[in-house]
């Protein structure tokens, strides 16, 4: 027979206040934007703060009507009161046609036209590359060959996909897909639909291949891929100057056709910060004018009032209050957050803002949150996705975080200063005869930073820079 028995624990949940407060501080302001406009939508007890267009009798008649219309950031709820709105609202209404009550319709004349701004026509890249086609003499069973072909083709320009699978779901010889194939290859941009790199860039030279550039890329691909340029001399008997030439064709050559079609918009950095150095000190603003002001509706605190004796009326408009107030206090927080982070971050990098040499030193979440006494995830919120706008460029938040490594001098230094040196050393090296990793360590060791072959290599794989076999030129 089973025994009741009784446990107690101690655990930590967070609140659905404490939910939303992390979600909003995560955000940019971009995404904070459109997060704001949703719950204008989803919560009726939210609305803009904006300033209806009515006519006034004086100008203390304005002030009035501007007091009862506009929040201060350090009040944004105001308190329940027996003042009532001259509008009339009723709840009958609120549960009627819920398009009535849309706030971007609040204040808008009944009879007014209003027309749309044209929308700039984008044709997708199946789109570009059929009516090309159109213009060829191809039969039916082409095109349908045609249109398998081109819905496997990647943003890139690459076909995704195996001619012989495409041979097997129709039904025909491989033979047929190809010859639609190397149709396609010759649209605009050419090489669209390459299956590899190098068939991408033959098709490019399509009509040079008498010349040497051709030759190269046909029979001796991978060895100028991979570099071995001298084994490519000693094969087609060319010299070194009608090589470099070969090379400097090839680089105007796109190893990504797709792009040029590719519709898609480029992402805009909108800095979510502002600092500037003003009377010897940092002055720290946030970019938040663009965002939509928002406010209860006065109309809910009424209804709150008028059907207090109805429980379920009243638990309704009690949880969108409380939503709202909740929303509004979630915003400010995070304005308030990301202003002394980045206080915190001046102040822990002196050697970055206050000095020439932008040197970053080494400094890592969990010092910023020890500085303001916050939890390590709540700085890691605020810095990642983030931007702050200096005088002098765009940073991402994160990237004022590095590890630090010692130096021969036995000082702690950021890796950030290490990355910048090994950065110089490649730029500076031989490419003819490219510093291997090894190499460079000896020589940063030399320079008094304490690092292995093995750190350089991750170093150089997150500067994004290949290995010296590959960076090496004639």
């Amino acid at each position: 027979m089973s025994k009741l028995q009784q446990k107690l624990e101690l655990g930590q949940k967070l609140t659905p206040q404490q939910v939303l407060q992390a979600n909003i501080l995560q955000l940019n302001t971009t995404l904070l934007e459109q997060r704001i406009l949703q719950e204008l939508e989803e919560n009726p007890a939210l609305e803009m703060a904006e300033l209806e267009d009515k006519p006034v009798e004086d100008e203390n008649q304005d002030k009035e009507a501007k007091d009862e219309n506009e929040l201060e950031d350090d009040e944004p709820i105001r308190e329940l009161d027996d003042k009532k709105d001259e509008t009339d609202f009723e709840w009958e209404e609120l549960m009627g046609d819920p398009d009535e009550f849309d706030y971007s319709s609040l204040g808008k004349p009944e009879k007014q036209e209003y027309f749309e701004a044209p929308i700039k026509a984008q044709i997708s890249l199946s789109e570009n590359l059929t009516e090309q086609l159109n213009d060829l003499n191809l039969t039916d069973f082409q095109f349908k060959i045609a249109d398998e072909l081109i819905g496997n083709i990647d943003e890139s320009g690459y076909l995704t996909i195996e001619t012989i699978l495409v041979a097997d779901r129709m039904g025909i010889d491989e033979r047929e897909v190809l010859e639609v194939l190397n149709i396609i290859l010759t649209l605009e941009p050419l090489g669209i639909g390459a299956r590899n790199l190098r068939e991408c860039l033959l098709a490019q030279v399509a009509d040079i291949s008498d010349t040497l550039t051709y030759q190269v890329l046909d029979e001796y691909f991978d060895d100028f891929a991979n570099r071995r340029y001298q084994k490519i001399i000693d094969s087609v008997d060319c010299t070194e100057e009608e090589l470099k030439n070969v090379m400097e064709e090839v680089s105007q050559l796109s190893p990504n056709p797709g792009d040029s079609l590719n519709e898609s918009m480029k992402e805009i950095v909108l800095p979510d910060i502002s600092c500037y150095f003003e009377n010897g000190e940092w002055v720290i603003s946030i970019n938040d004018s663009t965002l939509p002001e928002i406010r209860i509706t006065d109309n809910y605190f009424d209804i709150l009032e008028e059907y207090k004796d109805r429980t379920e009326v009243r638990k309704f408009v009690k949880e969108k209050l409380d939503s709202a107030k909740w929303f509004i206090e979630a915003i400010n927080q995070r304005r308030d957050t990301m202003r002394i982070v980045m206080a915190s971050i001046i102040h822990k990098q002196p050697n970055f803002f206050n000095s020439d040499k932008r040197e970053l030193s080494p400094m890592i979440l969990k010092d910023i949150a020890e500085d303001l006494n916050l939890d390590i995830s709540t700085i890691s919120r605020v810095t990642n996705g983030k931007y702050v706008q200096l005088s002098f460029g765009i940073y991402e938040l994160k990237e004022f975080f590095s590890e630090g490594i010692k130096n021969n001098k036995g000082e702690m230094i950021s890796n950030t200063v290490v990355k910048n040196r090994l950065k110089e050393l490649i730029q500076e090296e031989d490419k003819s005869s490219p510093l291997g990793d090894e190499e460079l360590a000896l020589k940063l060791q030399n320079d008094g930073y304490q690092v292995a072959r093995r750190t350089v290599s991750k170093y150089r794989e997150q500067l994004k820079l290949p290995v010296s076999r590959l960076r090496k030129t004639l």
